[in-house]
């Protein structure tokens, strides 16, 4: 299983491709330019002590932090990611920027990885037995990532043994 954070997020939509991926699901035309527009003709301002800067453009606008509207258009933005079949050889889970994938067997396979935070990110081996390779980094877009002994997935703790001592632990001092 691996599991790790979307790095930036919303920095990470790209306007083209959220409209081609919302265009593809059927997303009516005329929401389609309201949303473009949502991201066009985007200025800022910086104030510090009453005084402020000139208004400049935003050509590369991203969703902004405080829209409702953006974390919807993120979701749609990786659909992608996690339109799976969940089955007995793998599946995801996605929660905002929270990703998880799993496959039975001795590879991740060919996903179509994005960017991610690697010091969020933890692979996990569930087996009964150890074995030397679990413990065998995994590059992801050059970076090495060492298999963890347990992962937190969605605010649960889960060990290699799937077992959940530490969870069931946690939980009892609550």
């Amino acid at each position: 299983m691996v599991s790790f954070d979307v790095k930036g997020a919303y920095n990470g939509v790209c306007k083209e491709r959220l409209i081609q991926r919302l265009r593809a699901r059927g997303i009516p035309e005329d929401l389609l330019r309201w949303i473009e527009a949502f991201y066009s003709n985007r200025t800022a301002t910086i104030q510090i002590y009453g005084q402020a800067s000139e208004m400049r453009s935003l050509p590369q606008a991203r969703p902004p932090q405080g829209s409702p509207l953006s974390p919807i258009l993120f979701l749609f933005f990786n659909a992608d990611l996690v339109q799976q079949h969940i089955d007995c050889y793998g599946g995801a889970i996605v929660f905002v920027d929270d990703f998880t994938t799993w496959v039975t067997g001795a590879g991740l396979g060919k996903e179509k990885w994005r960017d991610f935070e690697a010091e969020k990110t933890a692979i996990i081996h569930f087996t009964r037995k150890a074995y030397k390779s679990d413990s065998e980094p995994f590059a992801i877009r050059g970076q090495l990532v060492r298999p963890k002994t347990q992962v937190k997935v969605l605010g649960m703790i889960m060990d290699a043994g799937l077992k959940y001592k530490e969870h069931i632990a946690r939980a009892a001092t609550k």
